[in-house]
């Protein structure tokens, strides 16, 4: 799922549809490791990760048609996603297949949030502000800069290797801006919820 719903009261279930999805996701991540790095047969891992963020397009789609919106889900999902990109990062990393600079911007804002904002937020017992639109087309379009820089490494006679990394650039300069205006949005999100939480503070303490 990527994004949380409001409409919907959270489930405590846990083998619903989403979630195996999520579940299936997850699993594929050794996989994806091991066929690129172990076998280094990029053509099958690109198809790997093509499915992992496929299921991750569709399951949130079916928890709130069909109801299966689950605490377990809102917690989990983005936890594959980060877990995802991370071993996105890795390969590209060890294969050389990306400049180095743009997978560290990439993991630098993941990093801040995941690392720094989320657990200043859990401490307060403030919510994770839920994901924005251009949250959501950001990290579209880094999955798919991603994708791409990793289809670059696919080696043979008929593979467009140029073209490919030519469009991997395209969205380097769509998905970066996007990505960091998405994070401050989150960051704005937050100290607003603090600000709030202070004076709520502030008012008991007066009266």
């Amino acid at each position: 799922m990527t994004e949380r719903v409001s409409a919907s009261v959270p489930s405590d279930a846990i083998l619903t549809v989403p979630n195996l999805l999520t579940f299936f996701r997850l699993g594929l991540i050794p996989v994806f490791l091991w066929v690129s790095l172990g076998e280094n047969n990029m053509g099958w891992a690109v198809i790997i990760a093509a499915l992992g963020f496929l299921t991750d397009l569709v399951d949130g789609k079916i928890a709130r048609r069909f109801g299966q919106v689950s605490k377990l889900g809102i917690a989990l999902d983005p936890l594959s996603d980060r877990l995802g990109l991370a071993s996105g990062a890795a390969v590209l990393i060890v294969k050389h297949l990306s400049p180095l600079w743009v997978v560290l911007v990439v993991i630098a804002r993941d990093g801040l949030l995941v690392l720094i904002g989320a657990p200043v937020l859990k401490a307060r017992g403030l919510p994770i502000p839920p994901v924005t639109r251009v949250g959501k087309y950001g990290s579209f379009a880094v999955s798919v800069m991603f994708g791409l820089f990793l289809a670059s490494g696919i080696h043979n006679i008929s593979h467009p290797t140029h073209s490919i990394r030519l469009a991997a650039w395209v969205f380097v300069v769509i998905s970066l801006p996007l990505y960091y205006a998405s994070g401050l949005g989150y960051v704005r999100a937050a100290l607003t919820s603090m600000k709030q939480q202070n004076g709520a503070g502030r008012g008991s303490a007066d009266g």
